[in-house]
């Protein structure tokens, strides 16, 4: 949400006396914590250049009408003098909308030492021609350059008409450290199979006076691309800075520009924090005006830096690929392919030319600009991978916990499933027993009491998490080994001539379809045999070498067991006769 409304009040037009040389500044960003005074450094004194602002505002400004300023010089371009000034942070230059543009350069001073002249290319960015939020100025890129307390333009050509220098400084605000601390947003109750918004910091974050916006959002129909863009500025920057920096870029956009609110509708700062940019609500298709000629079906998302000389960081990458993934998600658009658009009007693409482009593009690709970077754009490529993983990624559901069976596979014994968790939590799960990997009728729960049938068969359970709009996740987990049951032993003995023959018999339970095999030891009057079963019968004699003595005796037999069936034993007592 916007800061609460703030008054108006018209930009200062600079009336320059007379103006010392003064010189360039370096990179390193910082922001003042109060509007400048005199003595303070950089302040000129007398006919030199005052920012005018107020605390409240959030910024100090000044536009320098540069139309009669800048004098001609040998080689036919235009400079004007070295212009002496009170602190300031942020400058473009502007012109009539409509006036062709020659080659422009600055040079800027800080503590006195003037820095080399640097081209300022024209924005390429700005509202379509034929929409309704038309803007009343053309201009250059907004720099990034404080601390300064000096500035020179040179023209390489006709100067065009309005040309106007502005300087900004966005003074830092006591919220902006505040953003430090303040949680990230994140969105709830993100629909299955979209990608969630990422973590982000709303425009209440950097300070966004809804004074300085007009009109209300506009909106577009469906949103096929996403226009990744650097914004030319410093990478020198701070944490604490780009509050402040982000305010800079509003206000010239919509007090120097004409546009109606900041023009990108997302930003990323070099650190890899997102930024809510334009108003209307980040989760809505608002219209922006930062790819001419192409905003009425797109996102776009500015890192804060130049990348022309800067390589962007991991974090950047993956920040850039973040916004995409849930934009483009939300539409169906696959970000590794290419869509078909129609221009607007691009200083690269007439009106009415049907155009096909990456779904995800650089700034270069739609307009005459070098934007975003030949180090930003060199990345596409692996920003549409991170994209399109985040894509699937959140396109399934996800097994965070495997299941686990627990219990042991024997005739009569419980075998339960721990199902794990999953990502969404409120996936429905269900649940498949299967026998030697065919479905069991009517085992559909998380438990399963273990059937005669299954004695000799391996056991397992297909679970599988489901949520409508989700590719479901499917896990297998299979018994510790074959089912096993109880195995019956019952002997059988007959005697004569002080002989004895014992006749064994092993059986399953009722239902258990293998028979045992193996062997059964039969014990008698201190004498041992071993019988190997045949279809789970046995036959041991005792006496025939050495007669057994004429009395009552005990037979034992020891089931061995088998692969699918348990120990057993038997035991009788029988009479040994004459």
């Amino acid at each position: 949400m916007d800061q609460p409304a703030a008054r108006r009040r018209p930009v200062l037009k600079a009336a320059l006396g007379g103006a010392a040389a003064v010189g360039a500044v370096g990179v390193a960003a910082r922001v003042f914590t109060a509007p400048p005074t005199p003595g303070r450094s950089g302040w000129s004194g007398e006919g030199g250049l005052a920012l005018a602002g107020e605390q409240a505002d959030g910024i100090g400004e000044l536009e320098v009408p540069l139309t009669t300023l800048a004098r001609s010089t040998r080689d036919g371009s235009f400079e004007t003098v070295g212009m002496t000034s009170t602190p300031y942070s942020m400058l473009a230059l502007t012109w009539d909308r409509g006036a062709a543009a020659p080659p422009l350069e600055v040079r800027t001073r800080t503590d006195g030492a003037w820095d080399d002249w640097r081209p300022v290319p024209p924005l390429a960015d700005g509202p379509d021609p034929a929409s309704d939020e038309v803007a009343t100025r053309s201009g250059t890129d907004l720099s990034w350059v404080g601390p300064a307390d000096g500035v020179q333009v040179r023209v390489g050509g006709p100067v065009p008409r309005g040309l106007t220098l502005v300087l900004l400084h966005p003074y830092a605000q006591p919220g902006d450290e505040d953003t430090l601390l303040d949680e990230e947003i994140m969105a709830r109750g993100v629909r299955a199979g979209f990608v969630p918004r990422p973590h982000m910091r709303g425009r209440r974050h950097w300070g966004a006076n809804r004074a300085w916006r007009s009109g209300r959002p506009a909106y577009n129909r469906t949103i096929q691309q996403v226009h990744v863009h650097h914004t030319a500025s410093s990478n020198g920057y701070s944490r604490h800075d780009v509050p402040a920096l982000i305010r800079g870029m509003y206000r010239y956009h919509t007090h120097h520009l004409g546009w109606s609110d900041i023009g990108y509708n997302f930003l990323v700062d070099r650190f890899g924090r997102i930024w809510t940019g334009r108003a209307g609500g980040a989760a809505r298709a608002v219209r922006g005006a930062h790819t001419l000629g192409f905003n009425n079906t797109s996102t776009g998302i500015a890192v804060i830096g130049n990348f022309e000389t800067a390589r962007p960081s991991e974090a950047v990458l993956q920040a850039v690929a973040a916004v995409a993934a849930w934009k483009l998600r939300t539409y169906h658009r696959d970000p590794l392919a290419e869509t078909r658009v129609w221009s607007r009007g691009s200083d690269k693409f007439r009106w009415g030319r049907q155009v096909v482009l990456p779904t995800i593009d650089g700034h270069r690709d739609t307009n005459d600009t070098a934007c975003p970077g030949r180090h930003l754009y060199h990345h596409l490529p692996e920003i549409r991978q991170k994209t399109a993983a985040l894509v699937r990624y959140y396109s399934r559901i996800h097994v965070l916990t495997p299941p686990t069976l627990q219990g042991t596979p024997r005739l009569g014994s419980t075998l339960r499933v721990d199902p794990g968790e999953y990502a969404p939590s409120d996936a429905a799960l269900t649940y498949v027993w299967l026998r030697d990997g065919r479905p069991i009728p009517r085992a559909s729960g998380p438990s399963y009491d273990v059937r005669p049938a299954d004695v000799g068969t391996r056991l397992s359970v297909r679970i599988t998490a489901r949520k409508r709009g989700l590719k479901p996740a499917t896990r297998r987990r299979w018994s510790s080994g074959r089912t096993t049951g109880p195995a019956h032993v019952s002997v059988t003995a007959r005697s004569s001539d002080r002989r004895l023959r014992v006749d064994v018999l092993v059986s399953s339970p009722p239902g258990v379809r293998p028979t045992p095999t193996g062997k059964v030891v039969v014990k008698v009057a201190g004498r041992r045999a071993v019988v190997r079963l045949h279809d789970g019968r046995g036959t041991a004699t005792f006496g025939a070498g050495s007669p057994l003595p004429p009395r009552r005796v005990w037979v034992k037999a020891r089931y061995q067991g088998d692969a699918v069936h348990d120990k057993a034993r038997a035991l009788a007592k029988v009479r040994v006769r004459r």
